[in-house]
């Protein structure tokens, strides 16, 4: 079963360990296909249907398992011992080929990986509650019904969802956002993981992160959770997962929206390789060259 953005999209799973980090131009060497095995939507779709919950940690780490090239993982001595701290992947999707889902398949399932259950209780993604450009096979899914389906799998995965802010209705959404933020913060005070894409979108290089999602990642420091940055790319037919330093308390203070989403998403520039970096290229090379400046 394909269920696609833009296009469609195969998904499958297999777990990696840590491997050195290469930054060479090139497109991935193999083509890995990524299937949802169909035991696996059976089980969704019953849990869906009698609204139960299903184990996050479980379903991923049998979907990498299964996958046909392994993700590589880097440097996941970053991760935090224990909860609650919040992970800012950029948002990897290759168009017909790599779901951004998969990055998040990927990650939860190392974290089951490396670091205890009781220590790291819960993780929950955030994502938009639709999108406009869905598509099963050659057939489009209208933005109403994929978020009634998306709600149902939100509370089997325990997924918290928040109002897509590319859609025309965005501004009457409000009163939803608040309530996605609450949910959010509540997470966290117990003692939770959250993780969220602060682009809310794109593709293969990094873009400019929406209105708003400075703010949010300042609240999350103001309140001491750590705050770890990951890079998500393509590296000769592997999806790499590369684990930064949580951000240094009071990254954010004092900071601008736009300048706080800034800070967070030159920390991810720093993880992924340069072909990637999109509109943060030029904005990494100089404040890499300020940092150098200031060592020497």
């Amino acid at each position: 079963m394909n269920f696609v953005r833009q296009g469609r999209q195969k998904i499958t799973g297999l777990s990696a360990r840590k491997a050195t980090m290469t930054t060479v131009a090139t497109k991935p060497a193999a083509a890995p296909s990524y299937d949802l095995p169909p035991a696996m939507i059976v089980k969704a779709i019953w849990a869906f249907i009698r609204r139960r919950e299903r184990s996050v940690w479980d379903d991923t780490t049998t979907l990498v398992k299964q996958q046909s090239l392994a993700p590589v993982y880097l440097d996941t001595e970053n991760l935090p011992e224990r909860g609650p701290f919040v992970l800012i992947p950029n948002h990897y999707e290759r168009k017909d080929a790599v779901w951004v889902g998969w990055g998040a398949i990927a990650m939860t399932a190392e974290i089951a990986r490396v670091r205890s259950r009781a220590a790291v209780s819960k993780l929950h993604w955030v994502m938009t509650d639709t999108w406009a450009d869905c598509f099963i096979g050659p057939f489009h899914v209208a933005p109403k019904y994929l978020g009634w389906v998306l709600k149902g799998f939100g509370d089997v995965y325990g997924i918290i969802r928040m109002p897509a802010h590319d859609l025309p209705n965005h501004d009457l959404q409000r009163p939803r956002s608040a309530s996605a933020l609450h949910e959010i913060f509540d997470t966290l005070d117990r003692g939770e993981c959250i993780a969220v894409h602060p682009e809310a979108g794109g593709f293969e290089t990094l873009i400019q992160p929406p209105r708003g999602a400075g703010r949010v990642l300042a609240c999350f420091d103001r309140r001491h959770v750590p705050i770890v940055p990951v890079g998500v790319y393509e590296e000769n037919g592997h999806l790499t997962i590369r684990f930064g330093q949580p951000l240094a308390p009071g990254s954010f203070l004092g900071l601008s929206d736009q300048d706080a989403a800034d800070t967070a998403m030159l920390a991810i520039a720093e993880l992924v390789p340069e072909r990637t970096r999109g509109v943060y290229a030029e904005r990494f090379a100089k404040h890499a060259a300020r940092e150098l400046k200031v060592v020497s």
